[in-house]
């Protein structure tokens, strides 16, 4: 006989879950901020057009990240979905966020050069 233990998930468990990604995507939302910051600092302003294009790309990227994890944590605390979506979302939003912190990395290594 096939056990269903592994297989129910409880309301609690799945609130302390729902309650964590939602912490880490606010989380998140702050590193967000604080590389936007970054690229508006004086510090990074842009000394050539191909450089400027860079950061206006880099800061659309952080808006729209921005964006997608604030419509995730309502979602969440909506209880719109099942789990199982969001921990994908998540996942994907944690891939973006990455990869864009990588940019603005290279972004100001580059600025470096001139």
């Amino acid at each position: 006989m096939k056990s269903l233990k592994g297989d129910y998930r409880t309301p609690i468990q799945d609130h302390l879950e729902k309650n964590t990604l939602v912490l880490k995507l606010e989380r998140s939302q702050q590193d967000v901020g604080q590389l936007r910051n970054k690229l508006n600092s004086y510090v990074c302003e842009p000394k050539t057009y191909s450089l400027f294009e860079r950061m206006e790309a880099l800061k659309n990227g952080l808006d729209t990240l921005s964006n997608t994890n604030r419509e995730i944590i309502l979602s969440i605390r909506g209880h719109k979905k099942n789990m199982e979506d969001y921990v994908d979302r998540v996942r994907e939003q944690f891939v973006a966020f990455n990869e864009l912190q990588r940019g603005v990395e290279e972004y100001m290594r580059g600025l470096r050069s001139y």
